[in-house]
């Protein structure tokens, strides 16, 4: 994969998101930081809620259907993410972009953007970087383009 002039670079997990855009050209990334957001939870670990599940459903009271606080404020993080990279496309801003992200959040990420924005991803990584460097970001995208 070479990465052009331009092109975006969107690593997101259910809890941090990156977008850098590489100010390089195809010999030569670099990449620079154009926004970056991240997931603050206030609620403590394992406590579940019983208010509206994701899809908008109330959900029972009970064990196996349950959700954390932490999965509910993940699942519309990330929906805010694919909301964010559509009104990016949308309006010219990305035209080429290469999505990172882990499998779990990469199926969110799928299955909410829309189309057009689906056409503006000329590249998907599946790896959980959204918490390295950019440097480290940079060094996978080369061993990428090598392989």
């Amino acid at each position: 994969m070479i990465l052009e002039h331009e092109t975006w670079v969107a690593v997101c997990d259910g809890g941090k998101f990156l977008l850098l855009q590489n100010r390089g050209d195809t010999d030569y990334l670099d990449l620079h930081v154009i926004a970056h957001e991240k997931l603050d939870i206030q609620a403590g670990p394992g406590r579940e809620s019983r208010g509206p599940s994701p899809d908008g459903t109330r959900a029972r009271v009970g064990r196996a259907q349950s959700q954390s606080v932490e999965d509910i404020a993940e699942f519309r993080f990330v929906h805010s993410i694919a909301d964010e990279l559509d009104g990016k496309v949308q309006s010219g801003s990305i035209r080429k972009m290469v999505l990172v992200a882990d499998p779990k959040t990469l199926g969110q990420l799928r299955a909410h953007i829309n189309e057009r924005t689906g056409d503006a991803i000329c590249e998907e990584i599946v790896g959980d970087f959204a918490h390295e460097t950019v440097a480290d970001v940079e060094a996978l995208l080369n061993r990428h383009a090598s392989a």
